[in-house]
């Protein structure tokens, strides 16, 4: 059997499915099997976001001879009702494109430190 065939068969059992079930499949593998530590993981992954950003963004301005910022970042968390919180992350990032928001909780995005 040639590598081709074999890719081939292979190929065949894989499976396609969308993010959002990958999610609610793999919660223990994402850091969302608890209230606790869901909650921990957002934040995180939203401050994360935040200082990827800003350190992308002086990269850029450094490139240009401008002046730069050190990050700032605000988190604030309400509980809106029950076990329902409402994360609000801040930052003086770049901010996101308008034309790419409706893709941003539809697709994995990754800035310049991933390929």
């Amino acid at each position: 059997m040639n590598d081709k065939t074999v890719a081939d068969d292979l190929a065949k059992k894989h499976k396609s499915i969308s993010i959002a079930e990958f999610f609610e499949k793999n919660r223990h593998l994402l850091g969302f099997d608890s209230k606790v530590k869901a909650m921990l993981t957002c934040v995180k992954e939203a401050v994360d976001n935040s200082l990827d950003a800003c350190e992308e963004n002086a990269s850029e301005l450094k490139k240009k001879k401008k002046n730069f910022e050190l990050p700032n970042i605000l988190v604030r968390i309400d509980n809106v009702q029950n076990d329902i919180y409402k994360i609000i992350v801040e930052d003086n990032g770049p901010g996101i494109s308008p034309k790419i928001i409706p893709q941003v909780f539809a697709k994995l995005l990754y800035g310049s430190k991933f390929h």
